[in-house]
């Protein structure tokens, strides 16, 4: 118990090597790379969004200048 308690205060304070570090940077990347596709997606779904309001918009008051003539 002792021992094990000795061996896990030693690792948490022990440096990590260059694989450690190099594999939970790899870890990070992945992570952000996620999140960019995920804001990717939704800033292509509001400009497929704002150009459908714009068209609509734009139909809408051709139409009812239209029917004011």
């Amino acid at each position: 118990m002792i021992r094990e308690l000795c061996n896990w205060v030693k690792n948490a304070y022990t440096t990590p090597s260059a694989e450690v570090l190099a594999l939970k940077e790899l870890e990070e990347a992945k992570r952000k790379l996620l999140e960019a596709q995920t804001s990717r997606e939704y800033a292509d779904s509001m400009v497929k969004f704002r150009e459908a309001q714009i068209k609509r918009l734009t139909s809408y008051l051709h139409k009812a200048t239209e029917e004011q003539s």
